[in-house]
C-alpha cells in the first residue's frame, strides 16, 4: 500500500460515527428464534413466570444477540457511513481485495429486555502496518462498537478486527 494511503488511514483513527438505530426494538419473536437455533434452554430468555422470580424481574435477551438486534437490513442494501466501511472502501481500490473476520469479543454491561431500543456507534480503534500473512499482505483494521439502550445506558462494548489484504498467489 502506498505510504498515502496508509497515512489516511491511520488519521481516520479515532472517527467515530452513528449513533444508528437499531430497525426493530428488543422482541421475544428473536428471542425465541435465537434460543431455538442455539438450543440455548435458559428459562430466564423464554419462560416468563421464571424470570418474573429472578433479579431481572422479567424475560431478558441472550446477550449476545445486541449485534443480531443491531445489524441493518439485508435488503435493501443501505451504506451506513462509518469509518470503518470507509476504512475498507479505501482499501479495495487499493486493490486489497480480500476480507476476513479475525478476533472479536463481547463485554456486557447491561441486559436487554423486551421493548428496548438499541443504537450503536463505530470508532475506527487502529490500523495495522502492513503484515505478510499465510492470506496475503495486508492490514488489520479495528473498530470498536459501542451498543446503548434507549436510556443512553451502554448494553455492550465489541471490538472487532478484520484483515483487508491482497490474496497470496
Amino acid at each position: 500500500m502506498g505510504q498515502g494511503l496508509y497515512e489516511k488511514l491511520q488519521a481516520m483513527v479515532g472517527e467515530e460515527a452513528g449513533p444508528f438505530e437499531a430497525p426493530n426494538a428488543v422482541n421475544e419473536a428473536m428471542i425465541r428464534h435465537w434460543c431455538e437455533a442455539m438450543e440455548d434452554g435458559n428459562p430466564l430468555y423464554t419462560d416468563e413466570e421464571y424470570a418474573q422470580k429472578s433479579k431481572y424481574g422479567g424475560i431478558v435477551a441472550p446477550p449476545q444477540m445486541v449485534q443480531a438486534f443491531c445489524m441493518p437490513p439485508l435488503w435493501p442494501k443501505k451504506k451506513l457511513p462509518d469509518p470503518q466501511a470507509m476504512a475498507v472502501q479505501m482499501m479495495d481500490e487499493a486493490g486489497y481485495h480480500g476480507v476476513v473476520a479475525t478476533t472479536t469479543s463481547q463485554e456486557y454491561f447491561r441486559p436487554m429486555r423486551p421493548g428496548d431500543r438499541l443504537s450503536y456507534t463505530i470508532k475506527l480503534i487502529s490500523v495495522s502496518p502492513e503484515k505478510t500473512t499465510r492470506l496475503g499482505r495486508g492490514h488489520f483494521i479495528t473498530s470498536e462498537y459501542t451498543y446503548k439502550n434507549q436510556n443512553g445506558e451502554v448494553v455492550c462494548i465489541q471490538p472487532f478486527t478484520v484483515l483487508k489484504f491482497i490474496p497470496a498467489v
